[in-house]
C-alpha cells in the first residue's frame, strides 16, 4: 500500500462528523472498530458511507465511497449509494452515469429506478424518467403516495397527469394528498361537476366540513355557479358554528369565518 493511500485510509478511520447525531455514535464506533481490523474490507467502507450519507455528511461519504470503489469497483450497492450521493449534491450528470451503472447489475432494484427517474427529469428526459417511474411502481408492492405526485408533476397536460393517478387510487385508495392533487386537475381542466364529486366525498369523510365546502364554493365561482356557491359558503359558516366553542374562537377559524363572510357577500 503506497504511503498516500496509507495516509487516506488512515483519515477514514479516524472520521467522525462534527457534531455527530448521537443515535449514529454506536455505529460509527463500531464500523471504526471493524475498519481497523479489517481496513481492506470495501462493504464496511459501503456501510459507513451510507450512515454518513443518511446524516447529511457528504464529504464523508463521498470519502468512504471512494475507498469501496477502490477495493470494490463492482461491490453491490455501491453504484446505487454513489448515484444517490451525486444526486443529492446536484450532480445531476454524474447521478446518471452511476445509476446507469446500478441498474446495469441490479435491473429489477426500484430504488435505483427512482433515482435515476429523478435525475433524468433534472435533466430534461421526462419521457425516460416516466418510464423508470413505471418500471418501478411495478416492482413496488406499495409505492409512495408522494412517487405518484412526482410521476404526476412531469406531465405537461392536466389530463395525463389526472391519468397517471388512477393506478395510484387503484393501489392506494383515496389518499388525502392524491385527491387534492386530483382535485386541482379536474378545475384546471374545467371538469368542475367531477371536481365537484370529488370535494362531496372529501366533506362527507372528513370532520372539519366547512374548510372542504368553502373549496366547493371557490369551485363553484370558477364554474361560473354562483348562487350555489353563496350556498356553499353559508352552509360553511353553519359547519363552523356547530363546532366546540374552543375551536370557534381559534384563530385560524375566525380568519376563515371573516373570509365566508366577506365571500357570501361579495360573490356576484
Amino acid at each position: 500500500m503506497s504511503r498516500r493511500t496509507n495516509l487516506f485510509v488512515l483519515a477514514l478511520l479516524s472520521a467522525t462528523p462534527a457534531g455527530a447525531h448521537p443515535e449514529i455514535q454506536d455505529a460509527l464506533e463500531r464500523l471504526t472498530t471493524a475498519l481497523a481490523a479489517t481496513p481492506n474490507e470495501a462493504s464496511l467502507y459501503l456501510e459507513r458511507g451510507e450512515l454518513y450519507a443518511r446524516h447529511d455528511d457528504w464529504p464523508a461519504a463521498e470519502a468512504n465511497y471512494l475507498r469501496a470503489a477502490e477495493l470494490a469497483p463492482r461491490l453491490p450497492r455501491l453504484a446505487l449509494a454513489r448515484g444517490s450521493l451525486a444526486l443529492a449534491r446536484g450532480q445531476v450528470s454524474a447521478a446518471r452515469v452511476l445509476l446507469d451503472h446500478a441498474i446495469a447489475l441490479a435491473p429489477s432494484d426500484p430504488t435505483a429506478l427512482i433515482l435515476r427517474a429523478r435525475a433524468l427529469a433534472r435533466l430534461g428526459l421526462t419521457p425516460d424518467a416516466l418510464t423508470d417511474y413505471t418500471q418501478a411502481f411495478a416492482l413496488l408492492a406499495t409505492p409512495s403516495p408522494e412517487l405518484y405526485l412526482e410521476r404526476a408533476a412531469l406531465f405537461a397536460s392536466p389530463a395525463d397527469a389526472l391519468r397517471s393517478l388512477a393506478d395510484a387510487f387503484v393501489r392506494l385508495g383515496p389518499v388525502i394528498s392524491l385527491q387534492l392533487r386530483a382535485l386541482d386537475l379536474e378545475v384546471a381542466l374545467r371538469r368542475f361537476d367531477d371536481a365537484l364529486t370529488r370535494v362531496d366525498l372529501l366533506t362527507s369523510a372528513s370532520e372539519r366540513r366547512e374548510l372542504w365546502l368553502k373549496r366547493r364554493g371557490d369551485i363553484l365561482v370558477s364554474a361560473g355557479r354562483h348562487a350555489e356557491a353563496r350556498a356553499a359558503y353559508v352552509e360553511a359558516q353553519t359547519a363552523i358554528a356547530a363546532l366546540p366553542a374552543w375551536l370557534v374562537t381559534s384563530p385560524d377559524t375566525v380568519r376563515l369565518s371573516i373570509e365566508l363572510t366577506r365571500l357570501a357577500t361579495t360573490t356576484p
